[in-house]
């Protein structure tokens, strides 16, 4: 197993052995990188009585679950450079997410 080393004549990384002399010289001056990603729902925060909220914009779009044409809507919450702007739309009748965008598929509330 090679552990990191550093020359502090070169001021280089290095991988060395401890059981024999081998060395090698690091690719990168990198020995370790911790990268925390924060994944959060783009619904994360809407609770089951988001309908009587009198803030809300009203819809009168489709609901692809009970076909109601009563529904509230959002804006994504998530704020990161690879998500577009999404609305959700949220049934009053049966309480099932649902968007515009087809790619994404939303299910109703636990």
């Amino acid at each position: 197993m090679l552990y990191p080393r550093e020359d502090k004549e070169t001021q280089k990384l290095l991988f060395e052995c401890r059981t024999c002399p081998y060395v090698e010289e690091a690719g990168t001056p990198l020995v370790y990188r911790h990268e925390l990603k924060t994944n959060i729902g783009e619904t994360a925060g809407v609770v089951q009585d988001i309908g009587s909220d009198p803030t809300l914009p009203r819809s009168d779009k489709e609901c692809p679950k009970c076909h109601s044409r009563e529904n509230v809507f959002f804006q994504s919450q998530q704020r990161r450079k690879d998500t577009s702007m999404v609305l959700f739309y949220v049934c009053l009748q049966c309480s099932h997410i649902f968007t515009s965008d087809k790619k994404n598929k939303r299910t109703a509330f636990s």
